[in-house]
């Protein structure tokens, strides 16, 4: 595989080296210089001076702190920045278009692949969906080499750290080494275990299961774009540890959503009491939610898709000289905490002529009459003590950008509303209703692939996802790929808007089940099943939309063990 098709600005050592630049500008006087083995000068940071600047607020050892951890963490998180020991081999039997194709597949273990992708696409990933195993007791998690065995799991949980002797930093040390000269992973089947208790194994299972999912966010972060933003499908059993992971690997404040999803409005029952468990849930999360824009998609396919939570559009399309608009508010400000005193600059009156179009701003007790001009008031505040709602906008943006607002002088009343361009635009909302898990195997089917995977995502609902946080030529990545149902919803949203979007998705080349649907299908690996889909799918947006001209091949890499 050519790495260079794509500039990458980090490698291990320039991402190290950008951090400690980092920590420079902030204080310069611990980044000093240390001799390496060779006798070579090195930038270092003199982490006692580090430490010292900040010792009002340091949190060491076994003090108690606000975390979530635990057992074979340290490794897990260790193992993010050891090197791949894997080459990526592209295959030439991809798919038509391979060869100028912009898309990417890769068969093997997705944490290794990252890790080769850190190299060559770090920092340009627009969006990342990830549907990673959902942790039942008949569910595989990927086996990591530094994830605890069971035998140390229940040590530690019956005894404690010292208790039982046990030492976390060595059998980190010790898995990371096995880590690093092992072939990539296999899936395990984690089979009941009659001999533990409850709590032991629902305990190994979470620790399994956070093992698997932490090193891949960590490196995950580093190929997400500054604006970028990612969603992981889940159900219940991990949810509320998926959260607290998000929030370590990529800050509190960049979790930026719940997405519950009705995935089976019919409602499935569970073992035991309790309800019919109908949904499951997508969180999002942000490299800095400060650069995320709204989930802006268009109001009249959200409305087809999902009719019981998106109301049809009502807004009459006007035109003026910029092309269409619909008004939906008023310029004041509806919140009665805006006001005369709280937001004084915000209050004042607005002048229009309607012949002339002309506009003109004036203080709130100015009373002179304007000729030829209607004058509009704020909105009456009707707080005790208060006068007046304050405007949305300021006096010199009314001034400046009165364009972007209509001024109806029906009844000889002005009133002020902001134009809206984009006239078919809706946020998203935190709910889907629409989309379900029968629709998703429907999909299947329709690319006469009946039951070659089990439980696969709407293309609905990914292209939903795609179309609100993406645009143009962005990058799209899954590094759980399961049947494909990403490469496809970026190729038909590219048929539907004339985008450019890129994918990467990565599949590990676990086998199929012997007698399975795949299987009789002559499919090996779930990758194969991925690879076929794709092509299926890419055949279909070609015939649908011919002069389109949507990238739907895609280049296929197989990850093989260094030699």
């Amino acid at each position: 595989m050519d790495e260079s098709d794509e500039a990458c600005p980090a490698t291990t050592s320039e991402r190290l080296a950008d951090s400690i630049r980092a920590i420079g500008r902030l204080f310069p006087h611990v980044v000093t210089e240390v001799l390496d083995e060779s006798g070579r000068p090195n930038v270092a940071v003199d982490f006692d001076a580090l430490r010292h600047e900040l010792s009002g607020a340091m949190v060491e050892g076994a003090r108690e702190r606000y975390r979530l951890d635990w057992p074979g963490k340290r490794a897990a998180a260790a193992s993010a920045s050891a090197p791949p020991v894997s080459r990526m081999r592209e295959l030439p039997a991809g798919s038509p278009g391979a060869a100028s194709s912009c898309n990417l597949l890769i068969e093997g273990d997705n944490l290794e692949a990252l890790k080769h992708l850190r190299s060559t696409h770090g920092g340009s990933v627009k969006l990342i969906y990830i549907d990673p195993p959902y942790n039942t007791r008949n569910d595989f998690v990927y086996h990591d080499d530094f994830a605890l065995s069971r035998r140390a799991f229940r040590d530690l949980h019956s005894a404690g750290d010292r208790a039982a002797g046990f030492d976390a930093d060595a059998v980190a040390a010790d898995a990371l080494e096995a880590h690093t000269h092992a072939e990539p992973a296999e899936p395990l089947e984690l089979p009941d275990d009659h001999e533990e208790s409850a709590a032991d194994a629902g305990g190994h299972l979470h620790s399994a299961w956070l093992s698997m999912m932490y090193p891949r966010l960590l490196v995950a972060r580093d190929l997400l774009a500054d604006d970028g933003v990612g969603f992981v499908s889940i159900d219940g059993n991990e949810v509320a540890q998926l959260k607290l992971l998000l929030a370590e690997v990529f800050g509190a404040r960049n979790v930026v959503a719940t997405i519950v999803w009705v995935s089976n409005l019919k409602g499935r029952q569970i073992s035991g009491g309790g309800p019919a468990g109908t949904h499951e849930y997508i969180l999002c999360f942000a490299r800095n939610a400060d650069d995320v824009a709204r989930f802006r998609g268009s109001a009249s396919q959200l409305h087809a898709l999902m009719p019981a939570i998106y109301r049809h559009p009502g807004y009459a399309v006007k035109h003026d000289a910029k092309g269409p608009y619909v008004t939906k508010n008023e310029l004041y400000n509806t919140n009665s905490r805006f006001n005369e005193r709280t937001a004084p600059t915000m209050v004042y009156r607005i002048h229009y002529h309607p012949g002339t179009g002309e506009v003109r701003v004036t203080d709130i007790d100015d009373d002179t009459e304007l000729d030829g001009f209607v004058t509009a008031m704020p909105h009456a505040n009707h707080r005790p003590g208060l006068n007046w709602h304050a405007w949305r906008w300021s006096r010199s943006r009314v001034l400046a950008d009165h364009d972007e607002l209509e001024f109806d002088t029906t009844g000889g009343a002005l009133r002020i509303r902001t134009k809206v361009r984009d006239v078919d635009g809706m946020t998203l909302k935190d709910v889907v209703l629409g989309p379900s898990t029968m629709s998703g195997q429907r999909d299947l089917d329709d690319l006469g692939m009946h039951l070659q995977f089990d439980s696969p995502k709407p293309v609905s609902l990914l292209r939903t996802l795609v179309a609100v946080t993406t645009s143009d030529d962005d990058l799209v990545l899954d590094f759980f790929a399961g049947s494909g149902t990403t490469a496809q919803a970026v190729m038909e949203q590219n048929a539907e808007d004339g985008g450019r979007r890129r994918f990467i998705l990565v599949q590990l080349d676990a086998p199929v089940p012997p007698h399975s649907a795949a299987a009789a299908a002559g499919h090996a690996t779930i990758a194969d099943v991925t690879a076929e889909r794709i092509r299926r799918a890419g055949e279909r947006v070609r015939s649908a939309a011919p002069s389109a001209g949507v990238d739907t091949g895609f280049r296929l890499v197989r990850l093989e063990p260094e030699r």
